[in-house]
């Protein structure tokens, strides 16, 4: 968006066009769209175009697929949907298009009452590309077998050679990733809440599926979900971007839609009888078997709330949503955490994705005997919130930060749109609903200020008299994972003791076939159906944002001048060169201290409302990392970043200096509680993104930046605040200590380089009240350090976590960004991600997924798996994907030409403001000037084979003879790899 003018409107209300009605069209200028609303009257399509002058366009199918059942059908069949079509009959044309297209999004999603299928470009060839290939795949699937046991479940011997002796094993790729799943606390939290209270609706099933219950999802069921709910007449088309809404309707009637006749499907969600009494669940969780339970447990109290088609009722709890848990001064939060009966808060707050809404809180890190006084506390807040009258204060800031949710420009802008439009168009209310929240905004305070006791009577409805809601205790179990793989390895020797020997010679020979479909290549026929971009359908130069930098008082001021929608966003960075070894593991504890504690004459809960008034809040970041010439300089900083409106400006930049110049650590008991709340945040982390933490940890062995990022980032932090917790009584005042004396180190204009997004004038005020608090800070010598690290390969570590799956990576050092041959390796990333990694990891074994990663600012190269049910067999792939590119990988020009453009969409995503912020602050601080990105974009473009393997024989190659080796798993799974030297750690 650069531009805060409508487009014209192009139809009128009635007209008929393409086989299209046009329903209604409305502009809405808060969001610079001009929404026309149609539906297909052969078909029974319905259609949503958001038409704007943003030249990012992206293209959604919905349907409603309410689940049957746990088997996690809607969730295979989206896997499965995106396997080939009968005009696009590849095999996996969804990998052909992240190889080869620009696209910006591509991907498909199952919610538990809708499949999403979105895909979105800033390339209009490109676009209607993506756009034919997802309708194809969407409406005329192959759904062939082979496809079903790929994606969802099939059984095969876990030695292919010896079918009659070998034990039977599941695989699938839902398969696996649901036991990755089901082994995260926060991810099974979030599954049974909403489960919990909605047991007689599909909303009580797992839309993704229960691994223990999706090997009994047989393929004609599948099949025949297609055949039921994947018609027009179910379909729900959302369309953003600045392409005439002609040419997509007659895009559709042409290419698809005119193929269907309009029949009756019931996909009606119904709504969820009421309960009369709240019930009660306790339910286990895998921890590690050396684990103790001590403050493993969590409680959560879920209520059903209202029907999310009631707009207003729906904005009303969002409102009280931030008003009870929004900031650490919001009463419920605060009343939780001051309790000390937990360490953190589970993922609470308000849910309107679903018809049924639901309101959930609880405390993680807690024991199952202190739940009756958790439910108390919960229970006694809002009811003495109702009884005694809400702060209109508080409410006057829930009220800012919705509107500010609002007006914001986000990174896939487009895609959050969609979300908000299929939240209440889903259920045959207002697709517009959720987008005209200036004036649902209006109307609610409208009611609020007209009718005494407003919010008060919503929450004493929906929360405080509201009988139907669930208490769920979730206990830590050591032996959970050891009890499952013992029951299913005997349900399986079951299986397969009832088998004959031409039953199990059929599965071998089944696998045998299956394996064989995935390895053969696509027939060259085929891929030629794919509709593919040329380079000259690319742009030569980088994208570039308006960005001037200037000094003032020995500090550099970035202003980058985008349209921002009334927002502003500012970010701080602080150079830590000089910083000593040992506040380093101090750093994360900062950086969670310096924005939850007070500042100046202001304690906590003072700051966080003053806080909450004015911005979003304020979020800090650590990172170290060289520059695109000198990745070996070690550059650790950190960053302080908030954003707010433009009237708020200049209150914004008083509570950012105060947060920055004059912070408290001085309150031990609030300090203890950010402690324990970043363990857990930590904690809970782990397993969700297990691929990157392995890389971190594998890759601290390479260069200084590493190190330290592992120490800032990775799993290493957990064991800094096990330790100041454990001896926190007698090491507070060292704590403090060292938090004071980093803020003492931070504070010098020499070390300080700002990025604001926002206008000119908006830009100028800000500088001069920054400048009034920070421009008379002392000036400090940053010393060159340029590290003197002395790298090492060939090492193996473990980590030991509560995995039923791993997560597995190998990391070697490689070239800066700068350096000639890092354009290659940034196309390597790309087509192993997208190509051998793909089928080798996840199709044929069945893991989630597996990256490959160029990082030229550390100067490294890495692998990492996702959810993989296998160790040994994935570090052997990495380390051949070397060979495969010299020996196997296609190298013609036109293969390379494809590969180039895969590879560029990463340098042309939309900047949006929130963005441009910290983009703009990186290319400063690294380098990364206009030339270089030219310099870089037009090496990529100029790629040719023999340089590919070129680049892989001279770099990759003896960089990956000896790589560093971690793997995240269960301890069990660490020990039955039998790595070589191997050191395992408890996580």
């Amino acid at each position: 968006m650069d531009s805060e003018k409508l487009p014209p409107v192009s139809l009128e209300q009635g007209e008929r066009i393409h086989n299209f009605k046009t329903i209604n069209i409305t502009p809405l200028p808060t969001i610079q769209c001009m929404a026309y609303v149609l539906e297909h009257e052969k078909s029974g399509a319905r259609l949503l175009h958001l038409h704007t002058n943003d030249t990012e366009n992206l293209f959604a199918i919905a349907l409603r697929t309410p689940p049957p059942d746990d088997t996690g059908l809607p969730h295979i069949l989206e896997h499965t949907v995106l396997c080939g079509s009968k005009r696009y009959p590849v095999k996996d044309p969804f990998v052909e298009l992240l190889k080869t297209s620009m696209a910006t999004f591509l991907n498909a999603m199952t919610y538990p009452d809708k499949t999403v299928y979105p895909c979105a470009s800033v390339n209009k060839k490109d676009f209607f590309n993506l756009a034919s290939v997802y309708a194809d795949a969407v409406f005329f699937p192959l759904l062939r077998k082979e496809h079903f046991e790929q994606e969802g479940h099939h059984l095969e011997p876990l030695d292919p050679d010896d079918p009659l002796n070998s034990p039977l094993i599941i695989k699938g790729i839902v398969y696996n990733e649901m036991k990755g799943a089901y082994s995260d606390l926060d991810n099974l939290i979030s599954r049974y809440t909403s489960r919990s209270i909605c047991p007689d609706t599909p909303y009580g099933r797992d839309s993704g599926g229960d691994p223990e219950k999706i090997p009994q999802l047989t393929y004609d069921r599948f099949v025949q979900f297609h055949k039921t709910y994947y018609h027009p007449s179910n379909s729900l088309i959302f369309i953003y971007g600045n392409i005439p809404t002609e040419e997509h309707l007659r895009f559709l009637d042409e290419n698809c839609l005119n193929r269907f006749e309009r029949i009756d499907i019931d996909t009606s969600i119904p709504l969820q009888p009421r309960w009369s009494k709240p019930v009660h669940q306790t339910i286990p969780y895998p921890i590690g078997t050396d684990e103790s339970t001590a403050k493993k447990s969590a409680v959560v109290v879920t209520y059903l709330t209202n029907d999310v088609t009631d707009a207003v009722t729906t904005l009303a709890m969002k409102v009280l949503d931030y008003y009870l848990l929004g900031n650490p001064a919001s009463p419920l939060r605060k009343a939780l955490i001051d309790s000390q009966l937990g360490e953190e808060l589970t993922e609470s707050g308000y849910a309107d994705y679903q018809r049924d809404t639901f309101f959930t809180v609880g405390l993680k890190g807690t024991e199952p005997e202190h739940r009756e006084e958790i439910c108390r506390i919960i229970y006694d807040t809002i009811r003495n919130e109702s009884e005694q009258g809400l702060d209109k204060g508080k409410l006057e800031t829930a009220f800012h930060q919705i509107e500010m949710e609002s007006l914001e420009i986000k990174e896939m802008y487009p895609l959050r749109l969609m979300d908000q439009t299929y939240r209440s168009w889903l259920y045959d209310a207002d697709p517009l609903n959720n987008l005209r929240i200036k004036e649902l905004l209006d109307e609610l305070r409208r009611r609020y200020q007209e009718k005494q006791g407003f919010f008060e009577s919503i929450l004493r409805d929906q929360l405080v008299n509201n009988p139907h809601h669930s208490i769920l205790t979730f206990v830590p179990d050591k032996e959970l994972l050891s009890r499952k793989e013992e029951a299913l390895n005997n349900k399986l020797a079951q299986i397969k003791a009832k088998m004959s020997q031409e039953e199990l010679l059929k599965i071998a020979e089944e696998a045998k076939r299956l394996l064989e479909m995935q390895t053969a290549p696509n027939p060259p026929e085929a891929l030629a159906t794919l509709p593919r971009l040329s380079l000259d359908d690319v742009p030569r130069e980088p994208l570039e944002l308006p960005t001037v930098m200037e000094e003032a008082a020995g500090i550099r001021f970035l202003h980058t001048d985008l349209f921002s929608n009334s927002l502003d966003y500012i970010e701080i960075s602080v150079d830590l060169r000089g910083i000593d070894d040992e506040l380093i593991d101090v750093l994360p504890i900062y950086a969670d201290a310096v924005v939850k504690m007070g500042a100046g004459p202001y304690d906590y809960v003072e700051m966080a409302e003053r806080e909450a008034a004015v911005c979003s809040g304020i979020s800090v970041g650590l990172s170290s990392k060289g520059t695109v010439d000198e990745p070996e300089l070690f550059r650790p900083s950190m960053t302080f970043f908030t954003k707010g409106l433009e009237r708020n400006l200049a209150k914004m930049t008083e509570v950012l200096k105060e947060r920055f110049l004059s912070p408290d650590f001085s309150d031990k008991s609030r300090l203890k509680d950010v402690l324990y709340q970043g363990r857990a945040a930590r904690r809970s982390s782990i397993i969700p993104n297990g691929g990157r933490y392995a890389a971190l940890y594998a890759s601290r062995h390479l260069s200084k930046n590493c190190e330290v990022s592992e120490r800032i980032n990775g799993v290493s932090q957990l064991d800094t605040f096990d330790m100041l917790l454990e001896d926190f009584e007698t090491g507070a005042d060292e704590l403090v200590s060292k938090l004071d004396k980093i803020n003492d180190f931070i504070l010098s204009t020499s070390r300080i380089t700002v990025s604001f997004v926002g206008s000119r004038n908006s830009y100028e005020i800000f500088k001069k009240n920054l400048l009034e608090g920070l421009g008379s800070l002392p000036e400090t010598q940053i010393p060159d350090t340029t590290s003197c690290f002395e790298p090492k390969g060939g090492c193996a570590e473990g980590l030991a976590a509560p995995a039923d799956v791993a997560f597995v990576a190998l990391a070697a050092r490689s070239v800066s960004a700068s350096d000639p041959n890092a354009p290659i390796l940034t196309l390597l990333s790309t087509q192993l991600s997208y190509g051998y990694l793909w089928e080798k990891i996840r199709v044929h074994g069945g893991a989630y997924g597996a990256r490959a990663e160029f990082d030229g600012l550390h100067g490294i190269f890495d692998f990492w798996s996702y959810r993989d049910p296998f160790i040994l067999e994935t570090i052997q792939t990495f380390k051949t994907s070397i060979g495969y590119v010299e020996k196997e990988m296609d190298l013609s020009q036109k293969a390379v030409e494809q590969y180039v453009i895969g590879s560029l969409k990463g340098l042309d995503r939309p900047i949006r403001p929130g963005n441009a912020v910290g983009t703009a602050l990186e290319r400063f601080l690294t380098g990364q000037t206009h030339e270089f990105r030219k310099a870089f974009r037009q090496r990529l473009i100029a790629s040719t084979g023999e340089e590919i393997k070129r680049v892989t024989r001279e770099i990759l190659a003896p960089a990956f003879a000896q790589p560093c080796i971690c793997v995240l798993s269960s301890r069990e799974r660490l020990e039955d790899a039998g790595i070589e030297g191997m050191k395992i750690k408890d996580l």
